[in-house]
């Protein structure tokens, strides 16, 4: 997780040679699946392996139904993520991963502001601001050269999987560096330090973190021409993806964690083990790790309850402590140093 990371040492977890060799194995409790053990119930194995994919398909159903009828894309985009968002919070209670992850932690008030600023105010923003400057500049590029990058003439479907193959390279990259560039990493470190992963902390980011991030997705695919509409599908596949791959409820994709970075595997991301943590870097889509072999997933056990930052126990909890962290990193480092604000 933190940056000086070692290459993992391999064993017999990882037979594909797409996956990222398994850490040396420790002492300490196994997580196995849930699989090797009978079934609860029906409802408890359709929520393990429908709600997702069925939450998702419908999503994007409704989104093509709001284009279709020329809602505004703002409230298409809000309105899934917001009955997403209360979906999952119920499942989190009727069927968790880990029933220790719906205790509060008084991370409510810290997450709801980071959602707020980096999930809800700064998309929008950037959207505008990037749309101005970049859209004419792709039309005009276009014209100079006599050349159409964007395929508007494929299906729809095939445009939106393009466009978040292109758009999740950068992001990809990005987020991989930040967990490499020890000054990166003091941005980064914020969504890391979580205590437990249930759907509100999908947006505990450092604005700057967040806005990079964000921007290098969105200029990919406005250079390369794609449509107002193919955006809004981007928008909301990101938008419940990114809550599912947080929340705590009991998940299993089988193969379609080939495609989706979901929480099965994202996880493994916010392991206390820096080894397991330094993988699975996919924000949306699984594509990039398969290409570059950063996935990391054991099929013998689950990934740890016990996530956060092993080496910073004292990183601030509250919102202007964590504002404010990459640019006090020694008193993060050693809090006696000075003290960090308090809310």
């Amino acid at each position: 997780m933190p940056p000086g990371s070692t290459k993992p040492k391999p064993d017999d977890l990882a037979p594909s040679p797409w996956l990222v060799p398994a850490p040396e194995k420790r002492r300490g409790p196994i997580h196995r699946h849930t699989k090797d053990r009978a079934p609860v119930n029906l409802f408890a194995t359709t929520v393990t392996y429908l709600l997702f994919p069925s939450t998702f398909v419908a999503a994007l159903v409704l989104t093509a139904t709001g284009l279709a009828r020329g809602w505004e894309p703002g409230i298409i985009v809000g309105g899934v993520a917001g009955s997403v968002a209360v979906l999952i919070a119920l499942f989190e209670r009727l069927h968790p991963a880990h029933r220790e992850w719906n205790r509060s932690r008084d991370d409510i008030g810290t997450d709801t502001i980071h959602v707020g600023v980096s999930y809800i105010l700064l998309p929008p923003a950037f959207e505008v601001a990037l749309l101005a400057l970049l859209t004419q500049t792709s039309a005009d590029g276009a014209a100079h050269i006599g050349l159409d990058l964007w395929p508007s003439n494929w299906p729809i479907a095939a445009q939106v999987a393009l466009a978040l193959v292109a758009s999740q390279l950068p992001e990809y990259w990005w987020h991989r560096l930040s967990h490499t560039i020890p000054l990166l990493w003091r941005f980064h470190s914020i969504h890391h330090s979580s205590l437990r992963l249930y759907w509100l902390n999908a947006g505990r980011f450092h604005p700057v973190d967040a806005m990079i991030s964000y921007s290098l997705a969105m200029i990919t695919v406005l250079i390369l021409g794609a449509g107002p509409e193919i955006l809004v599908f981007v928008s909301v596949w990101v938008a419940v993806h990114g809550l599912f791959q947080h929340c705590n409820i009991h998940l299993r994709l089988g193969p379609l964690n080939w495609i989706f970075s979901m929480a099965e595997l994202h996880r493994w991301h916010h392991s206390l083990n820096r080894e397991e943590a330094n993988t699975n870097y996919g924000n949306n889509i699984l594509f990039w790790d398969i290409v570059f072999g950063t996935v990391y997933w054991p099929r013998d056990r689950d990934a740890s309850p016990q996530i956060g930052l092993s080496d910073l126990p004292d990183f601030p909890q509250n919102y202007l402590g964590q504002l404010a962290a990459p640019f006090r990193w020694s008193q993060v480092i050693d809090p006696r140093n000075k003290e960090l604000p308090k809310t």
